[in-house]
């Protein structure tokens, strides 16, 4: 037998349950860290808990087959198995079901402890929890595989695959055990390679998925964390700092494809007395019902965001320069005649409009100023209007349906 396998089954449990304990901990302190995800974390580090404590007393189980600590130990192992599946399930939004959980949990004990044949036969309890362990992983391993996490897509398959791969392995120790049924074993003698085998993949298997689920979990943190910064939070629009870093190659890619591109500043019209009115939260909802408008009344290559206050910020590619003062009058039309609801009241909403088509040798900068003084020429000139460097083009443009 090769020298690195030889060890007994006592120095392997307590090896494991010092570890997974200490596993535990890490958990229950990294699941302060993600509001969504506590839950989940919080369950697995529970089973962590639980598992260690139950490989530890199987370490120090007496000898004899009939011991009762040994059951213990057997049932306190299965138990954390199927929180620890209830805690994947819980990761990727599975409804909680308690009853099932409890119905499994009590199987598990009842099966281990109820009983004086499967008390007093390890072999059987093996075969019994494996079973029992093999059908909890196969069934949440088939949950997650129907869900979808963009963040750490990667990470989800490895975890289905480690449900299944974990259920062969118990699978696998039941039919070993089973093999061993009704025969005297000795818990000291040195196990043969595949126990062993078996043995380490039940202790590292819940160690690998709950470094996938820290994985997943600091995916999802990244993915907020970079929501929060390209997106407000309130309007739902990318926020001014990713206008500017997405707008210099839409500018470029203009200029490249000899398409002109429009600018376009948009302030509530007297957002203020909205806000002394109807209070802030109306105020609120008037910014978001804006944002809807904007983004809803542009096309799907324009950037929409919301510059700072109550002003929006729009870069919308276009196929002719008169098209620019169109799609502007176009926006402010749409916002004029949609008044946005909030409780019983209607509130009607205005917005003036700067609208600056791009120059050649002109940066993003000096094109988003150009368009802010034209839209201050807009308030100044009664609000509820576009302000654009000249008179637009083509007035028959302007007779177009309004969108």
């Amino acid at each position: 037998m090769p020298q690195f396998l030889i060890v007994d089954m006592h120095t392997l449990w307590l090896i494991g349950g010092v570890v997974t304990l200490a596993t535990a901990g890490v958990v229950a302190f990294l699941r302060s860290l993600h509001h969504s995800s506590a839950n989940a974390l919080g369950l697995q580090a529970l089973a962590l808990a639980v598992g260690g404590a139950g490989l530890l007393l199987a370490a120090f189980a007496p000898i004899r087959p009939d011991s009762l600590l040994a059951a213990i130990a057997d049932a306190t192992i299965a138990s954390a198995l199927l929180l620890a599946c209830e805690a994947v399930r819980r990761l990727y939004g599975a409804n909680p079901r308690p009853a099932l959980l409890v119905a499994f949990l009590f199987a598990a004990i009842a099966g281990c402890l109820g009983f004086e044949a499967m008390r007093e036969e390890p072999a059987a309890r093996v075969v019994f929890t494996s079973v029992l362990v093999a059908m909890a992983s196969s069934l949440t391993a088939l949950r997650i595989a129907r869900t979808r996490d963009p963040p750490a897509e990667a990470v989800r398959r490895l975890l289905v695959a480690a449900g299944f791969v974990n259920a062969l392995v118990w699978l696998l120790r039941s039919g070993l055990a089973a093999d061993s049924l009704g025969l005297p074993v000795s818990r000291t003698e040195m196990a043969q390679p595949l126990d062993i085998v078996t043995a380490a993949l039940v202790i590292l298997l819940p160690a690998i998925v709950t470094a996938l689920m820290v994985t997943a979990t600091y995916a999802r943190m990244a993915d907020e964390l970079r929501a929060l910064a390209t997106t407000d939070p309130l309007t739902r629009l990318v926020s001014r700092r990713v206008l500017f870093e997405r707008g210099r190659p839409l500018i470029a890619a203009m200029r490249a494809a000899e398409r002109p591109l429009a600018a376009m500043m948009v302030d509530i019209d007297h957002f203020k007395r909205i806000n002394d009115r109807y209070g802030h939260p109306a105020g609120d909802a008037v910014l978001r019902h804006c944002a809807r408008q904007l983004r809803a009344g542009t096309r799907a290559d324009s950037l929409v965001a919301r510059y700072g206050g109550e002003e929006f910020g729009l870069l919308v590619p276009l196929d002719r320069p008169s098209d620019g003062f169109v799609a502007a009058e176009r926006l402010r039309h749409r916002v004029s005649s949609r008044p946005c609801q909030v409780g019983d009241a209607s509130i009607a909403v205005t917005v003036s409009i700067g609208m600056a088509l791009l120059q050649p040798g002109q940066t993003l900068e000096q094109l988003l100023a150009e368009a802010d003084r034209l839209l201050y020429t807009a308030k100044r000139g009664g609000r509820d209007r576009v302000g654009t460097a000249e008179a637009p083009g083509g007035q028959a443009d302007l007779a177009l349906p309004v969108v």
